[in-house]
């Protein structure tokens, strides 16, 4: 497997990643450093050690550009970052959980195809891709030949596992793998593979069990193996890598992050503003970091990316300005109101016509305010509304040249786009 990591690490320095920003970075880590490793993982269970190793390096690419990164650079947990989109991250793959899906998948062929050259052989799985499996998969049952008594979720749903858990510990485990319905159900032989001893407790889960397979009656169809992620309950790789993040929270400003027509730059932008990764002063104070302890563009305390981006004065004149030059009827930016927050509002008081060019100018003014502070920091250019409202204008022309059809609906006729 470390011949792996030195496949993955190989890839770097023929990318001149120095010459990338992170979003380009973003798209090689996502096209090529997940892709390598998954012919391997479709077979083996690679050491954690060796994931950490791939993780580390992706890692350090995305954020630095190179195979290591420090913490400094770093600015969000990778474990955020190796999320879907639609749950806070970047959508880059999570090596661990693919390589789980992955093999999941001869799990599933091994019950469903009996055709396959390789069928017969003694395939291992390891607990947990046992437990996600029978969690993920439920039996239809049809003639009982290839449902496993013990094993499958056959009743209702459910497993005799869970239904009477202290009876299931009672059988043997040669017989839990073996033991199919159409077995069990002949003369109740299921009731003789029972070996341990019985307690009060089994012999009531017993005589409930008895009174379930009891009303159980077989067909001449044959059993049917359903995959609950998917509508046709067939398998797939996709569907099982999002059960893996089942229960996990849905980040609330993905659609108007990754939704909207935008650069990559200003989307990857908003994602870090969303998280608070944002280097503005607050958080350089939290580090005790050099830091401007008063805002640069309204000389007001303290620095923060909400107050900067939306409350303070200038942001909110400059909010005002672009809203009345599109002819937008949407509210100037209140105080204590997140991005996101304001663009619901805002939309729900929006004509549909003009909603994507409500998002448009959502993800737009909120960068360009970002670059001016910058501009005001490291170029030591003085601030000016007047300058940073003609180069929003300018860039939203430049957005409607390149394809944004939102923005071209609301231009005002003076304005040439083509």
């Amino acid at each position: 497997m470390q011949s792996l990591v030195h496949v993955v690490a190989g890839r770097l320095p023929t990318w001149k990643a120095w010459l990338m920003n992170k979003v380009g970075r973003l798209a090689l880590v996502k096209s090529v450093l997940s892709a390598i490793p998954t012919q391997q993982m479709l077979a083996l269970a690679p050491p954690k050690k060796t994931l950490k190793q791939l993780e580390k390096i992706q890692r350090g690419f995305l954020w630095a550009g190179r195979a290591a990164a420090l913490g400094g650079h770093c600015h969000v947990n990778w474990r955020t970052v190796s999320r879907s989109l639609a749950l806070g991250g970047l959508g880059i793959r999570d090596l661990e959980r693919t390589g789980l899906t992955l093999r999941l998948r001869w799990l599933w062929l091994s019950r469903t195809d009996a055709d396959r050259a390789w069928q017969g052989l003694d395939l291992q799985f390891s607990r947990e891709e046992l437990g996600l499996f029978y969690a993920s998969t439920f039996m239809v049952l049809g003639d009982g030949h290839t449902t496993l008594f013990w094993e499958d979720r056959w009743l209702h749903g459910q497993s005799i596992r869970e239904l009477a858990p202290l009876l299931y510990l009672c059988i043997p485990k040669s017989r839990r793998r073996a033991r199919t319905v159409a077995e069990g159900l002949a003369g109740n032989a299921w009731a003789r593979d029972i070996r341990n001893i019985v307690g009060l407790q089994e012999i009531g889960q017993y005589l409930t069990t008895w009174q379930r397979v009891a009303h159980t009656t077989l067909s001449a169809e044959p059993d049917k193996l359903v995959w609950k992620w998917t509508a046709n309950g067939v398998y797939s790789t996709r569907s099982c890598y999002q059960a893996t993040f089942h229960g996990s929270l849905t980040c609330h400003s993905w659609q108007l992050i990754w939704k909207g027509w935008a650069p990559p730059k200003v989307k990857f932008f908003h994602w870090l503003v969303n998280l608070d990764r944002c280097w503005t002063a607050d958080r350089l104070a939290r580090r005790g970091l050099p830091h401007h302890t008063r805002c640069l563009l309204c000389d007001q305390e303290p620095e923060t990316i909400r107050h900067l981006l939306l409350a303070r004065p200038f942001a909110r004149q400059a909010w005002h300005e672009a809203l009345s030059w599109l002819r937008l009827p949407a509210p100037t930016p209140e105080q204590d109101i997140s991005i996101k927050d304001w663009w619901i509002r805002a939309r729900d008081a929006t004509p549909p016509l003009l909603r994507k060019a409500l998002r448009s100018t959502t993800l737009l003014v909120p960068w360009m305010i970002w670059k001016h502070r910058n501009a005001c920091l490291f170029d030591h250019v003085t601030p000016s509304l007047s300058e940073l409202s003609d180069r929003i204008k300018d860039e939203m022309r430049c957005w409607a040249r390149a394809g944004d059809k939102g923005l071209r609906v609301v231009f005002p006729p003076s304005w040439d786009v083509h």
